[in-house]
């Protein structure tokens, strides 16, 4: 079976960029769907023409597989790209497997936005989720059976640090738009006084009042945004979702650069932190857990290096591209043995 590769950050017919580059090509048949557009995941919500751009995508890869033949599949990341396949296989009555890959929804919606949802991705053979809660969240929000959902870990792609914590000038950093408690984050500034550093888009602050220690920055290159990470004294990933999985990229990416993190206690953090071993979790709405974790990891050097040793290991057994790709080639394995016969 030949799997169409469709993801906004596919540049290359030749490469993914991403899980399956490193899976050998005696095991699956992957054919690149290269994006001529940016996936920004650092916007509130997807525009009229950001959703032309996936509707393009997809329908290239849709004639792409009617070209190709009967045994062709779809693995796709981020939600609209297989919401836009999902709507071409009901209409289409098409048996073509599709996976979900990256499926994380910011929210889950109810009225015509949710029955438009659900009708689309009951086209989706499989979702991979990168939290397990979201099995149970997006499996009763689509109704759809949980066996269509599989926990597998989100992965990155590994990079060494390239600059070093800042001594001279240290500073507590928080970055993402996406359902993030600034709010509060910023509260626990303003009592601690140290200098501060939020990367956030406009949005994500509105109406928030800030102290004379917190600088806001926007509109950075991720090179820019890492060399901050790896620059602050302390890390930290407040987050306002208990639904949905918020602030994983953040959090892994920092956990990369052997970074101690602090994060809130939530859907998108549970599965990767282990409490006080490779990053530290407080409650929801707890600025007294928050202040006293910050305080805590400012002044003890030696446990942010523990903790941020711990981390990287984490992220190199675990969340690389390489790590991943044997869950991506055995569920594929799996699909194709249950796929084949029914497009013959």
């Amino acid at each position: 079976m030949q799997w169409k590769v469709v993801t906004p950050f596919t540049r290359s017919r030749s490469r993914s960029g991403w899980i399956m580059d490193f899976i050998p090509s005696e095991q699956h048949n992957f054919d690149f769907i290269p994006a001529n557009y940016t996936h920004d995941r650092s916007r509130k919500a997807s525009s009229v023409m950001d959703w032309l751009d996936y509707f393009t995508h997809a329908i290239r890869a849709w004639f792409s597989a009617c070209i190709t033949g009967k045994n062709v599949g779809f693995i796709t990341a981020f939600p609209q790209l297989p919401i836009i396949l999902g709507l071409l296989k009901r209409t289409f009555h098409s048996k073509r497997p599709l996976v979900a890959w990256l499926f994380n929804m910011g929210r889950v919606y109810g009225g015509v936005k949710g029955s438009i949802a659900r009708f689309a991705l009951s086209g989706v053979d499989i979702f991979v989720v990168h939290s397990t809660e979201e099995i149970n969240t997006y499996s009763s929000w689509l109704r759809l059976p949980r066996e269509r959902f599989v926990f597998v870990p989100l992965s990155i792609e590994l990079r060494n640090a390239t600059a070093e914590e800042d001594i001279n000038h240290p500073f507590i950093l928080a970055m993402g738009s996406a359902n993030r408690d600034y709010r509060l984050f910023v509260e626990a500034a303003k009592i601690l006084d140290y200098q501060t550093i939020i990367v956030a888009g406009d949005h994500a602050l509105e109406g928030i009042n800030l102290p004379e220690n917190v600088r806001v920055m926007s509109e950075l290159s991720l090179e820019k945004c890492h060399e901050l990470c790896q620059m602050a004294t302390v890390n930290v990933i407040p987050v306002d979702n208990m639904t949905t999985a918020s602030g994983q990229v953040t959090l892994l990416e920092t956990m990369m650069y052997s970074k101690a993190v602090i994060a809130t206690e939530c859907v998108g953090t549970l599965d990767y932190i282990t409490n006080g071993v490779n990053g530290i979790l407080i409650p929801p709405k707890d600025i007294d857990a928050m202040t006293s974790a910050i305080k805590k990891l400012w002044e003890e050097k030696a446990l942010r290096q523990e903790i941020g040793r711990a981390s990287r290991r984490y992220i190199e057994d675990n969340i690389t591209f390489k790590a991943v790709s044997k869950s991506m080639s055995s569920l594929l394995d799996d699909l194709e043995r249950n796929s084949i016969n029914l497009l013959s």
